[in-house]
């Protein structure tokens, strides 16, 4: 009986479908795929029409769905079942583009910024207009040691979890002008994420204006220097300071080893 116009060898059907023989075997004996035809000298022909099913297989194992299962649902298959099945599948399909689009999102802001750290000029100091931002902030914790650190940041990832928010952006930390200025002990008053200035979600809005820009990168333990060096300009050139500053970190210990070659940008709103 000649196969050759309707049907695929083995070998023919694996190199079209861009898998191994070995791939089809396990197939046919899990009961998933099995050649249409099994002629009695041993040779195995598959139909072209089972092209579309083996690639059906394909993307359901690609979503992770067991091989029992699409065995369990190719021995039960109608119309109606595919209509389910695929459902099912879309949705889950659209939980990972999400959070695939999110992780995308992490990579591009982090590579954004850590080129930009590339460039900054330790010794700058100066100001920059810049657009309003909402922001997530939560409480930070009295400053005693690391823990604190610690404990701060654990409150400040709940709540974007609790609160469903995209924390894609780099967390920041403030703190209030008034307390560095009267020469409190050193202290964080708030940790922020920013937040797509279109939701409703945000507790806190950095005002649009004017701020003072300065760059620290000897790490987090000398950080106290760049405030000094950043009131002494202000003093200099009468600026007033206004409501926060805002620490974000450009260089962390994904690039460099270790608080203490960390870079920190340090932007504070003032007023001539």
């Amino acid at each position: 009986m000649n196969h050759s116009l309707t049907h695929l060898s083995s070998g023919q059907f694996a190199k079209l479908m861009g898998v191994s023989k070995d791939t089809l075997f396990h197939y046919d004996r899990l009961g998933i795929l099995s050649p249409e035809i099994k002629a009695d000298n041993g040779y195995r022909y598959y139909s072209m029409n089972q092209m579309d099913v083996f690639k059906v297989i394909t993307i359901l194992k690609e979503l992770d769905m067991p091989l029992k299962e699409i065995r369990v649902y190719l021995d039960r298959r109608s119309p109606e079942e595919l209509i389910t099945l695929l459902e099912k599948e879309e949705q889950l399909l659209d939980v990972k583009i999400e959070k695939l689009n999110k992780m995308k999102k992490v990579i591009s802001e982090k590579k954004q910024i850590t080129a930009s750290a590339l460039k900054i000029n330790p010794a700058y100091i100066g100001l920059k207009d810049m657009s309003q931002e909402a922001l997530v902030i939560t409480e930070a914790d009295p400053y005693t040691n690391d823990e604190s650190f610690y404990e701060s940041m654990l409150k400040h990832d709940k709540y974007l979890d609790i609160h469903n928010l995209d924390a894609s952006h780099t967390v920041g930390w403030m703190r209030d002008t008034k307390a560095v200025l009267a020469n409190e002990a050193f202290n964080y008053d708030y940790l922020y994420t920013r937040i797509s200035k279109d939701s409703t979600d945000a507790n806190f809005i950095k005002e649009n204006g004017t701020y003072l820009i300065a760059y620290h990168t000897d790490g987090y333990s000398s950080v106290e220097k760049t405030y000094d060096r950043m009131l002494k300009h202000c003093e200099r050139e009468g600026l007033k300071l206004l409501g926060f500053f805002y620490e974000d970190v450009l260089l962390d210990d994904l690039s460099v080893r270790g608080y203490e070659q960390y870079t920190i940008k340090i932007s504070v709103r003032i007023s001539k």
